[in-house]
């Protein structure tokens, strides 16, 4: 088990949002970025543009607005995740107008360049499921409810103080789990807010010493993946 610790090195300060980068590296592969963003009331993240880059958005913590180029806007929160699949274009800008919020942006490499470009949703009236975890997506082909172009199964749980859950495994995927609040343990590991844990065949079960929301993803090993991404890619 192979854990990283949450520290000022990874952060990077652009006005009004805070973001901390982190590269989970070849053992992940096609699981190239995973920014945990801070954004302050009012920031706002300007139109952009992003090509092969499979996206999750998933805010934990307030409320983001997305907006596409049309102007539509859709307000993300923990009862609304975000997938998009930019293949061979999509553009939109994200902000904070209403309150402080924080977000989890994956970004995954896709396994072949181009295709129609995508967004999805998942809504769930009560939010992140507590002490079970949630199948958020999954690859095309699978039975989950956000299509990933790759072979990457995402899951998240809140998990109360005291509860102790098994953390998903699948033969063939490595799973890197995330601390998004919180505090929980693992084999004597405690971890915190912003720590994460991988391992190239499973993890231990996890414990929650104090109400904690998780992230998990199963990454398959052998995967291989595009490198023409526009964040993806780098």
């Amino acid at each position: 088990m192979n854990i990283v610790r949450a520290h000022r090195g990874q952060l990077f300060e652009y006005g009004p949002f805070t973001i901390r980068r982190l590269r989970p590296g070849e053992r992940f592969g096609p699981l190239a970025i995973v920014d945990m963003t801070t954004l302050k009331l009012g920031a706002r993240i300007p139109m952009h543009e992003h090509v092969n880059d499979d996206i999750l958005s998933y805010v934990w913590r307030g409320s983001v607005q997305h907006t596409d180029p049309q102007g539509e806007r859709t307000p993300l929160s923990a009862k609304r995740v975000m997938v998009v699949n930019a293949g061979d274009g999509l553009r939109h800008e994200e902000s904070a107008p209403l309150i402080e919020a924080e977000l989890l942006q994956a970004f995954i490499r896709p396994a072949r360049a181009g295709g129609e470009a995508k967004t999805q949703l998942l809504e769930r009236a009560d939010g992140v499921a507590h002490n079970a975890w949630t199948w958020l997506a999954g690859p095309e082909g699978s039975a989950a409810p956000l299509t990933l172009r790759q072979a990457v199964h995402i899951y998240d749980v809140r998990l109360e103080r005291g509860k102790t859950l098994a953390v998903p495994a699948l033969p063939g995927f490595a799973p890197w789990l995330a601390v998004l609040d919180g505090v929980v343990n693992l084999e004597g590991q405690r971890l915190h807010k912003g720590d994460v844990a991988g391992d190239a065949d499973a993890l231990p079960e996890v414990t929650a010493e104090r109400d904690a929301t998780l992230i998990c993803f199963l990454v398959d090993a052998e995967a291989t993946g595009v490198m023409s991404g526009t964040v993806s890619g780098s």
